[in-house]
């Protein structure tokens, strides 16, 4: 196979560097071709801050005819693959089979070399250029490509270095249904109950992302190991194939629920919906077999439906429409995931104990307000209308306890400032305080999640947050630190909810419900008298 593609990267201006001068040795630094690491006699050179590399190196490196014409003083590269590149050192004019194109930098002659910019050139050529920062490498190969779950990637460079082929780890999560966030200098990939950690990898590993081209990137082998899935080149490393799926291979309904059948062990993300009453699962990774259909019989379950999702085609959707509102459990094994189902039972509101003679003050915050609307709804709705409802519910049932003082930062469509409503829970000498806030993101973003910041507001928040993800019924997106300002300048206990995602359709529509609205706020002062009676 010729190597046209490296000549590419040898004549590309491969990254921009701040230094003084015009002309000048570049720091020193890797070049890497297809994977191997090669040293040119004559360093790369820093031209009106880019770096650029010698001709007569390409030539040899890359095994191409590279051309000087001392008469017309001009270069000429031909790639003996239809294409012709003419150039001369100091004109930012080449041309590439005789088509006028204009460089960034012009082509220079130092000491008695001539320096190309590779960046320019490499893209006329057709192969990849990244440069990674940690290990100070500049990177050019042949191109490769990649695909996920059978579809081909065409916008997915894949980079090679001595120890691994890399690629931008944004390219191949978001069609495997992941979010990509990044925290306190790892990587988090989210979807559903899924949830993985990656660290930065070290100089020259491969477990784990690097920063090339300023974006995150992986191997994916490595990135198999970490989300389950599988990976696979073809026998000259041309191409890859990234597999998470598993499929659906039968449905069959029990005495206590259904069983779904499967080739591997599935991951999935559940809510629920009323009128009627039905529980709805998304299995990620997922398609049907040919010929699934539901078998048997069920007392409490009167129909399933299940179908390929038309909105993600690597995911399954199957509806449980039960005969009562049960509660419900999932269990996922290797080639099965069983919902149980089992008759609801109302949850007894705890008795407070009997209090000292001071009230135990609780400050309740919904956010945003007045000129705030807070997120907006997928059906145009506002985040402090509902968490205003929330809040309300929470109070009136708080409010019946005599042991209870309870402060609202707003009854109304009003806006006391971050600062204010802290100053409300501190200067009260609150007991704890609870922020109120509904969630956005992407249209795929679902669950429930509650924040802290202090130590102290650790147990507060974990009570809390028990309570809130049994009332939603959504994904439980965990307990978290983070800082914001109403949980991290209380000086007591303190916790801010996120109830679901209002940027979720599904979601948004329970929440718009004041049946959910008020098992919620339900929810919520059952935890706040929950924490009361541990303390006293």
């Amino acid at each position: 196979m010729r190597k046209r593609g490296l000549l590419l990267w040898a004549f590309l201006l491969i990254f921009a560097w701040v230094m003084p001068t015009a002309v000048q040795a570049a720091p020193a630094m890797s070049l890497v071709v297809n994977g191997k690491e090669v040293k040119p006699d004559v360093p790369p050179q820093l031209v009106q801050n880019r770096t650029m590399i010698p001709l007569y190196f390409a030539g040899e490196a890359y095994g191409v005819d590279v051309k000087w014409n001392n008469n017309t003083r001009t270069v000429t590269i031909d790639d003996h693959a239809g294409k012709i590149i003419t150039m001369k050192p100091g004109n930012k004019t080449a041309y590439v089979n005789g088509k006028a194109v204009t460089l960034e930098v012009a082509p220079k002659i130092i000491k008695d070399r001539t320096f190309l910019p590779l960046r320019q050139v490499g893209d006329w050529l057709g192969a990849t250029v990244g440069w990674d920062a940690a290990a100070n490498t500049v990177t050019f190969n042949d191109k490769k490509s990649i695909a996920v779950n059978g579809n081909a990637l065409t916008q997915a460079p894949v980079y090679q270095l001595p120890y691994g082929h890399f690629v931008r780890l944004n390219d191949v999560a978001k069609p495997l249904g992941y979010e990509v966030k990044k925290e306190a200098g790892k990587v988090i990939l989210e979807q559903g109950a899924e949830k993985y950690t990656i660290s930065q990898a070290s100089a020259k590993q491969a477990n784990g992302y690097r920063l090339i081209d300023g974006y995150f990137a992986v191997t994916p082998e490595f990135l198999s190991q970490v989300i389950g899935a599988k990976a696979d080149w073809n026998e000259n490393k041309t191409a890859c194939t990234l597999d998470k799926l598993q499929y659906i291979t039968g449905i069959s309904r029990t005495d206590d629920g259904i069983s779904v059948e499967s080739q591997g062990k599935m991951s999935y993300s559940q809510f629920t919906l009323d009128n009627p009453d039905r529980i709805v699962i998304d299995f990620n990774h997922a398609r049907l077999k040919d010929g699934v259909s539901v078998s048997g019989t069920s007392s409490k379950v009167e129909n399933v439906r299940y179908s390929q999702y038309s909105l993600s085609p690597d995911r399954v959707r199957v509806v449980l429409e039960m005969s009562a509102p049960y509660t419900y459990g999932i269990t996922a094994t290797d080639g099965m995931t069983k919902v149980t189902l089992q008759q609801a039972k109302p949850t007894p509101t705890p008795t407070p104990k009997p209090g000292a003679s001071d009230p135990f003050v609780i400050v309740l915050d919904p956010g945003h307000g007045g000129s705030d609307s807070g997120a907006v709804g997928t059906a145009s709705n506002y985040e402090k209308n509902l968490v205003l409802s929330v809040a309300k519910v929470t109070e009136s049932i708080l409010k019946q306890n005599p042991n209870f003082k309870v402060i609202m930062t707003r009854s109304g469509d009003t806006y006391p400032t971050l600062k204010d409503r802290v100053n409300i829970a501190n200067n009260a000498k609150a007991d704890v305080f609870l922020s109120f806030h509904a969630n956005s993101a992407t249209a795929s973003a679902h669950g429930t999640e509650t924040y802290y910041k202090t130590a102290q507001s650790k147990e507060f928040a974990a009570i809390v947050h028990k309570h809130l993800v049994q009332a939603t019924g959504f994904t439980d997106r965990g307990l978290r630190t983070a800082n914001f300002y109403v949980v991290k300048n209380t000086k007591m206990p303190s916790t801010l909810i996120e109830i679901g995602f209002l940027t979720n359709a599904a979601e948004n529509k329970k929440m718009l419900d004041p049946a959910f609205q008020k098992r919620v706020g339900e929810a919520v002062a059952a935890a706040i008298v929950e924490y009361y009676n541990k303390k006293h």
